[in-house]
Formats: structure tokens, C-alpha cells, sequence
């Protein structure tokens, strides 16, 4: 039984089949040659990636993970001694070391965004922040240590200076909410294949704006196919989002990522909303009950999953009792969202994310098991 989209869904029949077939067609005929063969197909998928993240094919960039298509683009923008990064700090946590560390190289300032008491960005507060020094603002649509949905539609409608650049992690939200870089009037928004979308490991994408594309014109590391190599040995990078990509993917991939999209389309974005705020309500419901369970989303917040601690019972321990039943589920700890889970005065939570193919029974036989467990100790 799987619970743990919010890691990595369940890839559908149809992204099985299509990596599947690719393969078979590489292993017969070799990789260049079928990804050649498959080159409208794979040209394919950037439109539909476009698409769902509202921006034109020609600012879609791919990549192999999310958190390192958003650390290339942190990289390649211009910072300088008493700049200024305001991150929130249940970003995630590689977001927030690559943040610090380059910041650090140069002098410049990490801010943390100001939160409310309810574990939202304080948009009120983080207005005030915003000044000429400041060069981005970064969060994430829903952290990983919280199923609650951010108002980064709201931070992005705040006045900021021309060179500052908004990031937005949406890798826990695209493919279950409605969310597109225009209407957060992001600059660079990337998501991974391997959640939401289910689309398997080893896929990503980036939306950039075009002031993101402006200003990140001289990406810190490039690829040949990502540019021309000039006579005098300068390096012209492309125009469009490409410029970010490098030459060597995986087409089988790609081609699962492409049949994720067409699995997104033919279920319906609002019918997968739909049925993963039913299934966390009744969860919801049920932890609930528990005695000496304390569950951090609020029943109304339209959580993207549920997490959770128990007084008596460590995080871990859950997880892999969990496990030895043959139900997945997973815990964030420090080593993820360390100032999140301090601020909140906690080490480690338990995270439950289930998906489209998570049935009332599966919610059923998981909280029994996880009462037994308690009851037990």
C-alpha cells in the first residue's frame, strides 16, 4: 500500500509502458538512433510541460532534478556583496543550503521570510522586507515538512525591484493544484516528475520569465548543446530556456514524463484535487482519534498531505513499523527541513500523501495498523 506521493508517486500503467517500449527500441537499434526516431514525441513533452506551467515551450528547460535545475538558475544570477536572499524556512533544504552558501561566497545576506502563527509566509510582514538590496525571494508552493499550501501567489504580487528574481519550488504542488508561473508571478518555478506527477525518477522541469531569462544570460555551467562554440573560443549561449539543459537525458524517460501529462489530462486536474481532499479528510478524521497523536494541518487547510507526531511513539519507528506491514509512508527530519522543524520545536514528523490510486480502504487498513501500533506501546 503506497501513502507517499509526496516522495515519489505511483507511475500509471501508461508511463510504464511508454519508458518500457523506448527501451526495447534502444536496446534493438541503439539510443541515438531511437531518440531520434522518438524526436517529435520527445519535442512533445515540452509543450506539455509548457502548458501546465503556463509559460511558451521556448521557457521550459529540463532536467534531471528539480533542486538542482533551481540551484543552476540561484548560481547563474548575478549576487554581489550586500545583496540581499529572502528564503522562507520551510523552502527546501537544498534550496536553502545552495541559498546560504552562495551567499556566503559573496558577502551577500540570507533573510528569512516572517511566518504566521499558523505556518504561513506573514505576506504583510514579508512587504516590508523587500527593498532595493533585495535580488530573490524563494519559497515552495507547499514545503516538504507541511501539507500546507503557501501564498506564493500572494508574495509574487508584492512590489519588488526589476533585477529581483522569484523562485518557487512547486514540487509538491504541480500535478495536484492549480499553479502556473504567471499566476504566481513567479521567474523560476521548477517541479520533478517522480510526485505528483508520477512520472518516475530522473525528470524535472523549470519555467523561467522572461526578466529570469535576462538576467541568468550566462548560465555558470553549460553544455555545447546549450550554445554555439565560436571560433575564438567565447561561448554564445541560447536564447531560450535550453541554454539550461544538457545534451545527455534520458529519452525513455522523457517519454514517461510525456504519457504522465496525458495521464494528467485524461483524469482532470480538478478530479485529482477532488479525490486527494476526500482521501485526506477521512485520514484526517482518523488520525484524529488516535490517542497521543497530534496532527499539524488544519482539517479546513486543503493540505496537499497530512504529517503528524506522536507523543510516545518516535517518527521512525512508525515508519518502519509501517513498513514491515507492507505500507509505505515516510518522516521528514533536520536533515531536510531543519529550520522549519526547529522553529516548530521538532526533530523529525511523520508524512502521509496519498494519491488518485489511494482507495478508502487503504486509509482504513493504515490507521487501524498505526492504532494497533500504538495501543501496543
Amino acid at each position: 500500500m503506497h501513502l507517499n506521493a509526496a516522495g515519489a508517486g505511483l507511475m500509471p500503467a501508461s508511463v510504464v509502458a511508454a519508458i518500457k517500449s523506448h527501451l526495447d527500441i534502444e536496446a534493438r537499434r541503439g539510443a541515438h538512433w531511437a531518440a531520434a526516431d522518438a524526436r517529435g514525441a520527445i519535442e512533445e513533452t515540452r509543450v506539455l510541460a509548457a502548458r501546465l506551467m503556463g509559460v511558451a515551450p521556448t521557457h521550459l528547460a529540463f532536467g534531471e532534478q528539480a533542486s538542482r535545475l533551481w540551484a543552476l538558475a540561484l548560481a547563474s544570477m548575478p549576487l554581489r556583496r550586500g545583496d540581499r536572499i529572502l528564503i522562507a524556512r520551510n523552502d527546501w533544504g537544498g534550496n536553502i543550503l545552495n541559498a546560504v552558501r552562495r551567499a556566503a561566497a559573496v558577502g551577500a545576506e540570507v533573510v528569512r521570510l516572517p511566518m504566521t502563527g499558523a505556518g504561513r509566509i506573514d505576506i504583510e510582514q514579508a512587504a516590508a522586507l523587500i527593498d532595493e538590496r533585495t535580488v530573490a525571494i524563494c519559497a515552495s508552493a507547499v514545503a516538504s515538512s507541511s501539507g500546507m499550501r503557501q501564498p506564493v501567489e500572494a508574495l509574487g504580487a508584492l512590489s519588488r525591484p526589476d533585477t529581483c528574481l522569484y523562485f518557487v519550488d512547486g514540487a509538491q504542488a504541480i500535478g495536484q493544484f492549480e499553479l502556473t508561473l504567471p499566476a504566481a508571478s513567479a521567474d523560476i518555478m521548477v517541479a520533478p516528475g517522480r510526485k505528483w506527477l508520477r512520472a518516475g525518477r530522473g525528470q524535472a522541469m523549470m519555467a523561467l520569465s522572461d526578466r529570469a531569462l535576462h538576467r541568468l544570460a550566462r548560465p555558470i555551467i553549460v553544455d555545447q548543446s546549450a550554445g554555439t562554440w565560436r571560433p575564438d573560443d567565447s561561448f554564445l549561449s541560447r536564447e531560450d530556456a535550453r541554454r539550461f539543459e544538457a545534451w545527455e537525458f534520458s529519452a525513455a524517460g522523457r517519454l514517461g514524463l510525456r504519457a504522465s501529462f496525458q495521464e494528467l489530462d485524461r483524469i482532470g486536474l480538478a478530479n485529482v484535487r477532488a479525490h486527494n481532499t476526500e482521501k485526506l479528510r477521512c485520514l484526517g478524521a482518523n488520525l484524529r482519534g488516535v490517542p497521543g497523536l497530534t496532527v499539524f494541518e488544519d482539517e479546513e487547510a486543503g493540505a496537499a498531505f497530512l504529517t503528524f507526531q506522536h507523543a510516545s511513539v518516535p517518527a521512525d519507528d512508525i515508519v518502519g513499523e509501517m513498513a514491515m506491514r507492507g505500507i509505505a509512508i515516510a518522516s521528514v527530519g533536520l536533515d531536510h527541513a531543519r529550520w522549519e522543524l526547529e522553529a516548530r520545536g521538532l526533530e523529525r514528523i511523520v508524512r502521509v500523501a496519498p494519491h488518485v490510486y489511494s482507495s478508502d480502504d487503504d486509509i482504513g487498513r493504515f490507521t487501524e495498523e498505526l492504532g494497533r501500533l500504538v495501543k501496543r506501546v
